[in-house]
């Protein structure tokens, strides 16, 4: 099923992964030459949905895993896309999916003086995270996220800002009419795109009162 992703890709994709072990991340220098590859944004949501609610990307320490022909095959099988459109654009998300991860797990977003400032900074991440991966509806995603930090401000507990990602998608995506409850984003996958841990998601979670559904508990 993947004769033409071995002829062509494996090569290329081994010589970006030497040195690696089966779960470190893709060295993200390497793949720069794919990110300029056209491809249609239709194609891309489709990609990368699939590869959000059925693929597990992430490993057991919060990174992401090697790409692997039979990832690939399984969503060129599912999408009915072209091999080479699903692994430039899955590529492509690594790539910058990698690079902006290590900017939120340096903890150094700069926040303002006033709450208007926190979620005025909030969406911009959010129309970030929407850009690299539109798995998400970001009409609600906004409202939602409106919506958390007037549950932080009740209840004086302020998050950093890849809990607040991971939070807002988590419900914008657990209340998406048109989503079915199997195929959800997969909780591990959403947390290392965020760059948030296990431990802050559900804390957080917890402390405001967010149930597993991703509806506020009465």
């Amino acid at each position: 099923m993947l004769i033409k992703i071995l002829n062509n890709k494996t090569n290329e994709i081994e010589r970006s992964m030497a040195g690696l072990t089966n779960d470190a991340i893709i060295q993200q220098h390497d793949l720069r030459t794919y990110r300029k590859v056209p491809r249609k944004d239709v194609n891309k949501e489709k990609v990368l949905n699939y590869f959000f609610r059925f693929e597990s990307f992430a490993n057991n320490t919060n990174e992401y895993k090697n790409l692997t022909p039979l990832i690939v095959g399984n969503i060129v099988k599912e999408t009915n896309l072209p091999d080479f459109v699903v692994l430039n654009t899955v590529l492509e998300f690594l790539t910058e999916a990698t690079q902006f991860n290590h900017v939120l797990s340096l903890g150094l977003v700069s926040w303002g003086s006033r709450e208007k400032s926190f979620l005025r900074q909030a969406k911009f991440y959010l129309r970030k995270v929407h850009r690299i991966a539109p798995v998400f509806d970001y009409s609600r995603a906004i409202a939602n996220l409106e919506t958390l930090h007037k549950l932080l401000r009740k209840n004086f507990y302020w998050v950093r800002i890849t809990t607040q990602l991971a939070l807002t998608i988590f419900v914008t995506d657990r209340n998406d009419p048109t989503v079915m409850k199997n195929e959800y984003i997969l909780q591990k996958n959403l947390r290392v795109f965020c760059a948030c841990s296990a431990y802050a998601f559900h804390m957080a979670r917890k402390k405001l009162n967010i149930d597993k559904t991703g509806q506020l508990c009465t």
